[in-house]
């Protein structure tokens, strides 16, 4: 009863206009009031340098890009929740608790690039998701795949998630030898593929992968506690509650979860806190939030259907009050 009680209390209509007003007033403070670490550059790699050339011609654009890109995000995230049934309950909280993450803490100013690293770790999610609750076949784990072997040759940090942790959270959602073939050869065909055209143009053949590891290594001057303020340390702090909260019921409520959900849930946890490592990454930016919103969305939603009303309605009111607290800092102070 008390899940069919929340379905009232987040509405679609709530929770879209919601997003819409975090990803709106995000995109106007990051152009009006950026901190300084939202003005620090990404680390140049081949198709994230294209879109930050790009950008550069169109700034306006890029901006409405972002946001648009961000509200579509947000509510595809809740929309494969409910379509894929990944939780016990119906719940559409997915939607604002990606924007909270992607735009209430800090916002890339590689625009274009930052819109690219959402939608593909969006398209990556969907497709995993329909993998594991439906289809079980290899042509959506290969496509799952190759939006994260993209992700590298955008945002240098995802390497580490596309070369290293993903290859072992495979093993953890799809036991199987055959299927971690698949998911291998799906993450290396991007790198491998500018590689060879690499090569045909009279290039070494590996070395667009040196370049992307020399990239990987490369410090970008971003730091997080220099450039946020209490508000923002503390939505930090709510979101890793909210986060540790929701992975542990994976662990602990055996009985409330299908299996392949529970598969789901696993997945999600263990990649949302391997995006949480990127923070240690020397070309780590504000991209990251971006990219570990996803998970976050797809992940903390199972709090609210199967923890206490008057505990996630009060992590949640806090959460979106410490974004406007910290988008108010940032703007007026």
């Amino acid at each position: 009863m008390a899940a069919k009680r929340r379905v009232v209390r987040h509405r679609l209509m709530d929770v879209v206009l919601t997003l819409l007003v975090i990803s709106a007033v995000a995109a106007v403070r990051s152009m009006v009031a950026p901190v300084e670490g939202e003005a620090v550059s990404n680390v140049a790699v081949p198709l994230g340098s294209l879109l930050q050339r790009l950008q550069a011609g169109r700034p306006v654009l890029s901006v409405v890009v972002w946001g648009v890109m961000i509200f579509a995000a947000g509510v595809n995230a809740g929309r494969y929740g409910v379509k894929y049934s990944l939780y016990p309950a119906y719940t559409l909280m997915a939607i604002p608790l990606y924007g909270i993450v992607a735009a209430g803490v800090m916002v890339s100013r590689d625009y274009l690039l930052t819109s690219a690293v959402a939608l593909c770790g969006l398209l990556s999610m969907k497709y995993l998701h329909r993998c594991i609750m439906r289809s079980g076949s290899f042509g959506d784990l290969s496509l799952s795949m190759l939006w994260i072997g993209l992700l590298p040759l955008l945002f240098a940090p995802a390497a580490v998630m596309a070369y290293a942790v993903i290859p072992l959270l495979v093993l953890v959602v799809r036991p199987s030898w055959r299927d971690w073939a698949v998911a291998v050869v799906s993450l290396l065909l991007p790198v491998a593929a500018l590689c060879y055209i690499g090569w045909c143009r009279g290039a070494e053949f590996l070395s667009p992968a040196v370049a992307l590891y020399e990239a990987f290594m490369t410090p970008s001057g971003f730091e997080f506690f220099a450039s946020t303020n209490p508000a923002g340390i503390l939505l930090i702090g709510v979101l890793i509650v909210m986060a540790v909260c929701s992975a542990s019921l994976v662990v602990s409520d055996r009985y409330s979860l299908k299996v392949k959900a529970r598969a789901a849930m696993r997945f999600n946890a263990l990649l949302l806190f391997s995006c949480a490592g990127m923070f240690f990454v020397p070309s780590c930016t504000a991209t990251v939030f971006v990219l570990a919103a996803v998970p976050a969305a797809m992940l903390v939603p199972l709090m609210f259907v199967r923890m206490g009303v008057g505990f996630t309605e009060t992590l949640y009111r806090l959460a979106l009050l410490l974004a406007a607290a910290n988008a108010a800092v940032t703007l007026f102070i």
